[in-house]
């Protein structure tokens, strides 16, 4: 179990980091005369219970991309399901709703160790707080591992994605603990044992919805509100202590950043990551941080070019080199979101494409994008052949 999660964490690295240097953030955005950038690979809503309106991110394995959707399925409480990115076959491997106090709603991201999916749902369980679930891609069987509201104070309602160490996964919920405001949690995949690691206060920050990411011993995260100026905090949680320490607390307005409702990405000593309000036009940030320092860097406000997006939900950054790919629900050319990038050694920043809610696009992207070889991937919400949201590729040739 252990050897394949840090495969999963390698695995996840490469699709973030890509082949350093490979992609040409300068061409992205102009392809060669006749080519097609953007392509729509399948359509939600166009197989009957196959699923709906995806919040969350892909995860790819070999040709398969794996995901989630919020609703659909044979019980309407959404989907986990595979998309063979060579044969173009969508499946639908399993319908929440299916065993009693299932999990309902996920939001977040699967994460993949040896054949075993793992990943949260937001409601649903024996107390209807969520749950954590595991699904076996060879037997088809599913299994949910933990309902939140089982202990004291538990975590309720998790929009994120879980984080694997080992035999343990870490995660988050966005509200719940002893005061309310989210909490941190482990929860070992061998023992089954849960354990609370901390309860957010307000002054250390209130309600996170994003992910965790893991360095040596210590997860970094941020939540969208809290904090010494109530607009949200960065943070440092020591796995071998328990101590969390706030790095820093969002100030809003117009020269610092407020609202990340996503996650943050670590290279070197700078994390980065994006927030959904704040910025010079109130649209949103990308930041970024240095950890030894803790000083933050405004990289770009959305907003600050024409046809800008605006207020990048429930992401996070991808690296590829320099080059800095993400995604706003909100804004550009026609107002249903955007692709972008962001040189960090050049400070370049570009629409790579903005959606159309037609039917050969999609419509008010949530996730995140991931690479392989010259490829995004990702998913929208909305448009596409039903409007029930798509899976699409972005090539950076």
């Amino acid at each position: 179990m252990k050897n394949h999660l840090w495969s999963l964490v390698v695995l996840g690295l490469l699709c973030m980091s890509g082949p350093t240097g490979s992609v040409a953030f300068a061409r992205a955005g102009t392809p060669a005369s006749g080519a097609v950038s953007f392509n729509v690979l399948h359509s939600f809503g166009t197989v009957v219970d196959a699923g709906g309106y995806p919040l969350g991110s892909l995860i790819l394995s070999g040709k398969n991309l794996y995901g989630m959707t919020l609703s659909g399925g044979a019980y309407n409480y959404g989907t986990i399901f595979e998309f063979n990115t060579k044969t173009g076959k969508y499946t639908v491997l399993y319908s929440f709703g299916t065993v009693t106090d299932d999990g309902e709603d996920p939001y977040g991201s699967l994460i993949l160790s040896g054949r075993t999916l793992y990943g949260m749902t937001e409601a649903g369980g024996a107390y209807n707080y969520g749950t954590i679930f595991e699904f076996n891609t060879k037997t088809g069987k599913y299994t949910v591992l933990y309902s939140f509201g089982t202990v004291t104070d538990d975590g309720e309602h998790p929009y994120g994605s879980l984080i694997p160490s080992g035999e343990n996964l870490y995660g988050m919920t966005e509200s719940g603990g002893a005061y309310n405001y989210g909490t941190i949690f482990e929860f070992n995949t061998k023992t089954g044992k849960y354990m609370l690691l901390h309860s957010f206060g307000g002054g250390d920050g209130e309600n996170p919805y994003g992910s965790l990411i893991l360095s040596g011993k210590n997860l970094y995260g941020m939540t969208e509100g809290g904090g010494a100026n109530g607009y949200g905090t960065i943070f440092e949680f020591n796995t071998k202590t328990g101590q969390l320490t706030v790095l820093y607390s969002f100030k809003g307005g117009t020269e610092d950043a407020a609202g990340p409702y996503g996650s943050l990405i670590l290279s070197g000593k700078n994390l980065y990551g994006m927030t959904a309000d704040g910025g010079a036009y109130n649209y949103g940030t990308i930041f970024e941080f240095n950890t030894k320092t803790l000083q933050i860097t405004l990289l770009h406000s959305f907003g600050t070019v024409t046809e800008d997006g605006e207020g990048p939900i429930l992401g996070r950054l991808l690296l590829s080199g320099k080059n800095l790919y993400g995604m706003n629900r909100d804004g550009g050319t026609n107002g249903y979101g955007t692709i972008f990038g962001f040189n960090i050694k050049t400070g370049q920043y570009a629409v790579l494409h903005s959606f159309t809610d037609v039917t050969t696009d999609g419509a008010y992207p949530y996730g995140s994008l991931i690479l392989s070889r010259e490829n995004l991937y990702g998913m929208a919400e909305g448009g596409g052949a039903e409007n029930d949201g798509v899976i699409f590729s972005f090539s950076l040739k």
